[in-house]
């Protein structure tokens, strides 16, 4: 499987470089970059979670979705546990940016690249974008209360009923437990409305990461380089492991459990990638360190090309 995640990478950062060009040659900024992300984030994404669960009703994969929210709330929790242990500094300067650090540790990049990475590791299995909105789920929720309190010291529930992704996933849910589907017109998986818009989640997702790579600016801070590498340290080794050691342990116990397999193979994925942009997003709203946060993402993206495929061998090798 690993040799899948190189290939599925290997497209996707070419793609990326592509959206690099494109923004360097037509000179885009902020504003073409906002545009961007809020189409990914509020349209695109939402119409491919709508599409998955656009299926007929199954007892098992119910079970099966329920399944994959516990497995991602346990994993979440243990990641929450790393950065409020380890992401701590003792300046006053420093501590100006564990907020960032802290959800950096916790918050991946499972839905811009978590999709179309699932969705070319497991070519011609739509249940593995299923478990992984499953996944996505807990992060959203995650996101919006324990994400939002470190960086404004508050919790806002307006916001996790009001995200799209959260409304595109209750809505979805109704449709799939529903005795009826959407139109054919809307959504039949393969020509639909929905699904020429969801189609367009991988493209869009790594022009976005390349326009993030030309539009980088150096961080304000000068004497950064320690708190990159202790972020890449907890996020790719220290979580790397925790993930690693649950995953095998889940296998072994819950041997016996359908699709098992698969359901940890996108848990571990999922909880492998790189520092979500969602992190700049924050960073930009709550007039947090914006520099800082886009040389995570970019940093962690960069390494990802190696770690991930490492981290998946490793797996295979123990299974």
């Amino acid at each position: 499987m690993y040799l899948l995640v190189i290939r599925q990478l290997a497209i996707m950062l070419a793609i990326a470089v592509c959206g690099y060009g494109v923004t360097k040659a037509f000179k885009f900024g902020k504003t073409e970059q906002q545009y961007v992300s809020k189409t990914l984030l509020y349209f695109i994404n939402p119409c491919l979670i709508l599409g998955n669960f656009n299926r007929d009703f199954n007892a098992g994969e119910l079970k099966g979705f329920a399944t994959v929210l516990v497995y991602a709330f346990i994993i979440h929790i243990l990641m929450i546990a790393v950065a409020l242990i380890f992401a701590r500094s003792r300046t006053e300067e420093g501590k100006e940016l564990d907020c960032i650090d802290r959800i950096a540790v916790v918050f991946t990049n499972c839905g811009f690249i978590g999709i179309p990475l699932i969705q070319g590791v497991f070519p011609g299995k739509p249940m593995a974008v299923f478990y992984l909105i499953a996944f996505l789920t807990v992060f959203n929720i995650c996101l919006w209360t324990f994400g939002y309190f470190i960086v404004c010291g508050k919790i806002n529930l307006k916001k996790i009923i009001t995200n799209p992704n959260i409304i595109a996933i209750a809505a979805g849910f109704l449709i799939f437990i529903a005795p009826f589907k959407l139109p054919s017109v809307l959504a039949n998986g393969k020509s639909g409305v929905i699904d020429f818009i969801a189609s367009m989640n991988t493209a869009t997702s790594m022009i976005l990461l390349g326009m993030l790579f030309a539009n980088y600016t150096k961080p304000a801070a000068q004497k950064i380089f320690g708190r990159v590498v202790k972020l890449c340290i907890l996020r790719y080794v220290v979580t790397g492991v925790i993930m690693f050691a649950l995953t095998l342990a889940v296998l072994k116990f819950a041997s016996g459990v359908h699709d098992v397999h698969m359901m940890c193979y996108v848990a571990y994925i999922a909880a492998l990638c790189p520092v979500g942009m969602s992190v700049s997003s924050f960073a930009v709203v709550f007039n947090k360190d914006e520099s800082y946060s886009a040389l995570l993402v970019l940093t962690t993206s960069a390494l990802c090309v190696l770690t991930l495929p490492a981290s998946v061998f490793l797996l295979e090798r123990f299974v």
